[in-house]
């Protein structure tokens, strides 16, 4: 029998890393369910929760990690915003969490990343909530932090056997096969689906309008760098500023981003102009800046990388983590075979590398085969869902 009325779908976002691709990740899902579904998500990014939230969703914020955890806020030299120790601070998590479950009554619930949350804050609601559960995952793991057994392994594993329905995996296949990859047991590998990479696309026309907006003529090269959220990544932001003072023939944009901790000395504005280049200290145009520029520098966030094969942007990638085991580093890697893409951990190399690229670019050289890339992973997903809940096509 067709289901009429609306459910209910919870997202909870992993708000415990350095960048706020999560939650856009989230966001791009719930958009699509919204409708059949109502999409409250909940996450601990205040200031990108107004921006990426889709405006037809709701969002609750929690306090942070960042403004719980006295190790996480002195990144920016901060105090928490309330004295807990950490153990304090997760059960304050663990109640609010549970308190959001009881009073929206979700029918599916959607969580980022780690199945159990960072500090296992989400094990009770998984186990006990009366509902569809789904774990979505980018696909590549950070393998200096054992994400391996934070997902795939212990109390974890047992999750994703007994209380998950999917584990719905965020990445085209042929880029990377998380199953494969990593070993799945049976029991997650049958629940285990291939989405496809979950992105908000940027129509061509959106592409020629945002360089039309920014002033560019058709001879000018635009040159678009950005670390992600920007935490980890505040050395690459200051060579690319070195970079766009030399080369003055250069239109750029640069993004500090919204977790840098560079100082910002104008409170009254965000984004700062000088002849050939803008600074932004954050902008919600970050998607379009990417998928519109002819080269992109980045510390290749999943988010950023996929922004930037919207367009036709060549890629410059310096990722913030220096482990090449991972994810920046091995998403950039195995997209190189599809991308016109330069990899290093060295940002001695940026000089060498940007002038080349630049040089190809102005060249026009060969094509690439991004458009082979699957960027369905949304639509896939909603579909997925409301198929699982009865909704017709």
């Amino acid at each position: 029998m067709a289901v009429t009325s609306q459910k209910r779908a919870l997202f909870f976002v992993f708000d415990a890393g350095t960048g706020v691709g999560h939650l856009r990740r989230l966001a791009c899902i719930a958009k699509q369910l919204q409708g059949d579904f109502s999409c409250l998500i909940v996450t601990g990014h205040r200031a990108a929760a107004h921006w990426f939230v889709p405006a037809e969703c709701e969002y609750i914020h929690l306090p942070s990690w960042d403004s719980l955890l006295e190790s996480k806020s002195r990144y920016w030299g901060l105090k928490p915003f309330v004295c807990l120790d950490e153990r304090a601070a997760v059960r304050m998590r663990k109640d609010l969490l549970a308190a959001v479950v009881a009073a929206f009554a979700p029918d599916a619930i959607f969580v980022d990343h780690l199945p159990l949350g960072a500090y296992e804050e989400l094990a009770d609601v998984i186990a006990d909530a009366p509902c569809r559960k789904y774990l979505v995952t980018r696909g590549v793991l950070n393998e200096t932090e054992n994400l391996r057994e934070l997902i795939l392994g212990g109390k974890a594993l047992q999750y994703l056997k007994v209380h998950y329905h999917r584990t719905l995996v965020a990445a085209d296949p042929r880029v990377f096969d998380f199953s494969r990859q990593y070993a799945s047991p049976p029991e997650v590998y049958a629940k285990t689906v291939h989405t496809g990479y979950v992105i908000e696309k940027v129509p061509e026309e959106v592409v020629l309008r945002t360089r039309r907006e920014r002033g560019l003529k058709s001879s000018d090269t635009w040159v678009v760098a950005s670390a992600g959220g920007g935490q980890m990544g505040e050395r690459l932001i200051e060579d690319c500023l070195a970079l766009a003072r030399k080369h003055t023939d250069i239109v750029f944009d640069i993004v500090s981003g919204p977790r840098s901790s560079l100082p910002w000395a104008h409170s009254d504005r965000s984004v700062i102009a000088e002849s050939n280049f803008q600074l932004h200290k954050e902008t919600c145009q970050m998607p379009y800046l990417h998928a519109s520029a002819d080269l992109v520098v980045s510390s290749g966030g999943y988010n950023s990388m996929l922004e930037a094969l919207q367009g036709n942007a060549r890629i410059l990638c310096f990722p913030s983590r220096k482990d090449k085991r991972d994810e920046q580093y091995q998403h950039a890697a195995r997209l190189r075979k599809f991308v016109d893409l330069d990899l290093s951990n060295d940002l001695a190399e940026l000089p060498a590398l940007f002038e080349r690229a630049v040089e190809a670019s102005r060249s026009h050289s060969r094509p690439d085969r991004r458009s082979e890339l699957n960027f369905d992973g949304a639509a896939n997903i909603a579909k997925l869902v409301r198929a699982e809940f009865g909704f017709g096509a």
